[in-house]
């Protein structure tokens, strides 16, 4: 018997473990440059993954200033509806002749079976030219001061 309250689906599968519910639509970017010469194109490719049915699915790429676009596929007019355990997938091809981290992103928003629409986007890092060295992630967790003890205090 089931016992009253909010019903969640399940989410998304993935490769990383969360303790927070997910959502039923998980997007994976991945980007890849066959040279790494000026001006060179790279190929986006997303994956999109429903973990319930969705209507209502609509997706929109999002580019800084400076990113050309070449095949670009319109995400908005193969994705009004997803069935559960459906995966579709997406390409782009890009040109930049800036030297620059561009993040890219893919907006998503989508309507589960109740009527609640939920929005949401994923983002990658285009690193073009000289890397800069990586920053702290802390992922908004707490930082805390501490000293390193030789021995275990009672």
């Amino acid at each position: 018997m089931r016992q009253g309250g909010p019903v969640v689906s399940p989410a998304a599968p993935s490769r990383h473990a969360t303790v927070e519910p997910g959502l039923p639509l998980r997007i994976d970017l991945s980007l890849r440059e066959d040279h790494a010469g000026h001006g060179d194109p790279a190929s986006l490719d997303a994956a999109i993954d429903a973990a319930d049915d969705l209507r209502e699915v609509s997706l929109k790429w999002i580019f800084p200033e400076g990113v050309q676009q070449g095949a670009t596929e319109d995400p908005s007019q193969s994705f009004k509806h997803l069935r559960a355990g459906e995966r579709r997938l997406l390409h782009a091809t890009l040109r930049s002749a800036r030297q620059a981290d561009l993040p890219i992103r893919l907006e998503a928003s989508f309507q589960v079976a109740d009527g609640r629409t939920f929005r949401t986007q994923q983002g990658i890092l285009w690193r073009r030219g000289a890397r800069k060295p990586d920053g702290l992630h802390h992922a908004g967790a707490f930082e805390v001061m501490g000293e390193p003890v030789a021995e275990p205090l009672p």
